[in-house]
């Protein structure tokens, strides 16, 4: 019965993904259904079915899924790009998963990250083409109290999570060695939400809600050791985990903002100013976004009003903010 409800789930999860792919290729940008469809899909990292969240991105030639499955396991999904059947595996068993995994492509690897038994943190890797799963402690117990976000950097794989005491962690890992080096990117009291991690420019950049609603970012040169931070939006604007990404030429975060709003903010890579902007006004916006660059184009991902699945993209270098539904009310519970 698990197994028909998660399956259930991946269907509907890529049936979203689809939509959204075809009404990027109507609009402008994207060559083939099945690049729209990835491009578009991994700019929804984080829609929840009705129990579990569902993390998705390309890896080789595949779309992939992972979540978090019965019992606190962890599932994975495949599916070649053009063809139609899902395959499942378990990457871990029951009573090891305890968050919303991220999935992302590392080197010749899929790999997810994952919070696990007392506050610590996994990683599970597998080479592209094989089968076994490789379990990796990250982090013990006591370490991390959200969600992970998990990307390449440079030749790393680097996770954020937040810390003990509210706290930034940062790890990372050059591509084929064993150990993981931690690092606090900000200290105590600075972190109230899972953060995003991603490599703008030769940055790592992480994004976080920092004390009072506010909205944080670091960033870190790739192969240095000093964590910058900014202040991207202050004290009451920022009511959700962010979204941060590369987009152009600019670092680019969206939000949930004040009374259930969608803000977008984009800084310059090199330059100080962070721009806002308001992609939705209120009472349109009901869970943490997810942004991307999808061709030509910024577009974000987010629950919307009565349960549905709002979509919004802006040509980069432009200010209109396009709305679209990709799926009607009562099919999305983020």
């Amino acid at each position: 019965m698990f197994a028909n409800q998660n399956m259930s789930q991946v269907k509907n999860l890529s049936v979203i993904a689809t939509t959204i792919a075809q009404r990027c290729i109507t609009g402008r940008r994207l060559a083939t259904v099945a690049g729209g469809a990835l491009a578009c899909a991994a700019s929804i990292t984080a829609i929840a079915g009705p129990a579990q969240a569902v993390s998705v991105t390309q890896v080789g030639n595949s779309s992939v899924m992972a979540a978090e499955g019965p019992n606190h396991s962890l599932d994975f999904y495949w599916q070649t790009i053009g063809t139609s059947p899902w395959h499942r595996e378990v990457v871990a068993k029951a009573h090891t998963t305890f968050s919303a995994p991220s999935v992302a492509q590392v080197g010749n690897s899929s790999v997810i990250a994952a919070r696990g038994p007392n506050n610590s943190l996994d990683f599970y890797w597998q080479t592209i083409g094989t089968s076994p799963w490789h379990k990796e402690v990250v982090a013990s117990a006591g370490t991390t109290f959200s969600a992970p976000s998990v990307a390449q950097v440079g030749n790393s794989s680097v996770i954020a999570a937040e810390g003990a005491s509210n706290s930034l962690k940062f790890y990372w890992q050059t591509i084929g060695t064993s150990p993981w080096n931690p690092e606090t990117a900000a200290g105590a009291g600075t972190t109230f939400s899972a953060p995003s991690v991603a490599q703008v420019g030769n940055s790592s950049v992480i994004a976080a809600r920092g004390g009072s609603n506010s909205l944080k970012f670091y960033w870190q040169t790739i192969g240095t050791s000093p964590w910058n931070p900014e202040t991207a939006a202050g004290a009451g604007t920022t009511f959700s985990a962010p979204s941060v990404a590369q987009v152009g030429n600019s670092s680019v975060i969206a939000a949930e903002g004040a009374s259930n709003s969608l803000d977008f903010y984009w800084q310059t890579i090199g330059t100080s100013p962070w721009n806002p902007e308001t992609v939705a006004g209120g009472g349109t916006t009901f869970s943490a976004p997810s942004v991307a660059q999808v061709g030509n184009s910024s577009v974000i991902a987010a629950e919307g009003a009565s349960n549905s699945l709002d979509f919004y993209w802006q040509t980069i270098g432009t200010s209109p903010w396009n709305p679209e539904t990709a799926a009607g009310p009562g099919t999305t519970f983020a």
